[in-house]
């Protein structure tokens, strides 16, 4: 990181030593390895060059083999006692995270217990709404309350279903039964509104927020992008070949372009017609709310012997990257039956029932283990992962069915980053990683060949897990 960051300010070695105060090849000691990055160096070089100190810190990988595992008693020695209102209100407890992912994911007892479905029942602690997505899973007889625009709700909800919702939104649970079991998985996530665009956004100020907050219409599109081009309306029509009275139209919203008029604009403008397609929101009061009743189920594969029966949770167009679903693991399906992978990290957890066998392949190699229900797991993206009936079809005989919940969610490698990764020529992918060597040919740079490698010193360095910015996706 170093490295990359001198090459981007254009500073070869003896002039990042001057700016930085080093000792001739005291630099190319750093970036080698052979000398520790120190808080002392970052704090100087975030002082001197246009950086924030989290630009130099690493993110602690703490998913080496791909797959992280949470099991059942980590997660009921987690567990910890809230009272709202003065007495105990819910049983928290961890389920598996990673430092790597944005996701919060807490498995949640209501220990509220109600008698009807009163939004303002008295008995009700409402939070104030957080700035994370939520994804909610419910398992047992579990009232769930959300407020939007100062109207409160409640849905009585039950195992299998689950709700999706937007940040900062009220929200409260509470149990219709003493004596069921009344539990939700609240898997909340970031997305993009963590990370750099948050502590950018806190530079720029809440009047600067709200002027870029973008509503879901091509008109506020076409304005962003004719002003970031400054073109007139008059001269995008010319470019679009399109009447200018008509494309005012358009800019103000009176009027709606066809896919060819989109295209003619994507054009005249010089982006990708996607740019021009606004995101769809479809939910009401908040949120969007999926019933098991009614939830799309499938067997996948579809040829051959099925491994699964999937259904689809409770999810939003606005988020494409997030997907929520519950996987029956059916008898006799073996890994070989139903290799699975995707470009989103991944949050699986073992609902009630029987065990599964995990199967994941990293990195060239594969790994099995067994979970239980109550085990969690973290996967990284683009591991290979496989579910599998234990002991085959016996692990149905008692009537239990192997069944899990996935959450996947897109991270900080997003679509445009991966269509940027597509253009990167010959060895550069591995330099975008890791740069190594000086941007440009110097007799006074060590070759690749002489680079020395990297060697284990006693020396304080900086360790990651320290701050919270080293977290970031």
């Amino acid at each position: 990181m170093l490295r990359s960051a001198a090459n981007d300010l254009k500073r070869d070695d003896a002039s990042a030593e001057q700016d930085l105060g080093l000792p001739p090849g005291a630099f190319a000691e750093l970036t080698s390895g052979r000398r520790p990055v120190d808080w002392d160096l970052v704090g100087k070089a975030a002082a001197v060059w246009p950086l924030n100190e989290r630009d130099l810190l690493p993110i602690h990988d703490d998913c080496p083999d791909g797959v992280r595992i949470h099991r059942l008693a980590d997660s009921v020695a987690s567990g910890r006692t809230i009272n709202r209102g003065g007495s105990p209100y819910y049983e928290y407890r961890d389920t598996a995270m990673s430092r790597v992912a944005s996701y919060r994911p807490e498995w949640i007892s209501m220990l509220r217990v109600v008698e009807d479905s009163d939004p303002d029942n008295p008995a009700v602690e409402w939070n104030r709404g957080h700035l994370l997505y939520q994804f909610t899973y419910f398992v047992g007889p579990v009232n769930y309350y959300y407020r939007w625009e100062g109207v409160s709700h409640c849905v009585e909800m039950n195992t299998g279903d689950s709700v999706w919702g937007l940040p900062f939104a009220p929200h409260s649970f509470t149990s219709r039964s003493s004596t069921e079991p009344a539990y939700i998985l609240a898997l909340t996530y970031g997305g993009d509104l963590l990370g750099d665009a948050q502590r950018e956004l806190s530079v720029l100020g809440a009047g600067a927020a709200r002027a870029l907050a973008l509503p879901a219409e091509q008109a506020a599109l076409l304005r962003s992008f004719a002003q970031a081009r400054l073109l007139s309306g008059e001269e995008l029509a010319r470019r679009a070949k399109l009447p200018a009275p008509y494309v005012a139209q358009l800019l103000s919203g009176e009027a709606s372009a066809t896919s060819d008029e989109t295209a003619a604009l994507a054009e005249a403008l010089g982006v990708a017609v996607r740019e021009l397609l606004p995101t769809r929101i479809d939910t009401e009061a908040g949120v969007h709310l999926a019933h098991r009743s009614g939830a799309r189920s499938w067997e996948l594969p579809e040829q051959g012997r099925a491994a699964y029966r999937v259904t689809q949770l409770a999810g939003d167009p606005a988020h494409p990257h997030t997907t929520a679903l519950e996987v029956d693991v059916l008898p006799g399906a073996d890994a070989s039956d139903g290799w699975l992978t995707t470009y989103q990290h991944q949050y699986v957890y073992v609902l009630d029932g029987a065990p599964v066998e995990l199967h994941w392949e990293h990195r060239g190699e594969r790994r099995t283990d067994r979970l239980e229900p109550g085990d969690s797991a973290y996967v990284l993206p683009g591991t290979r992962l496989a579910f599998a009936a234990v002991d085959g079809a016996g692990a149905a005989q008692d009537g239990r069915t192997a069944r899990v919940l996935l959450l996947r969610v897109g991270g900080a490698t997003t679509t445009d980053v991966r269509f940027a990764l597509a253009t990167i020529p010959g060895d550069g992918i591995e330099r975008y990683l890791d740069e190594d060597r000086l941007w440009f040919t110097s007799d006074a740079a060590p070759s690749d060949a002489a680079r020395p490698a990297a060697v284990q010193t006693d020396a304080p360095q900086y360790d990651s897990t320290d701050q919270e910015s080293a977290r970031e996706h």
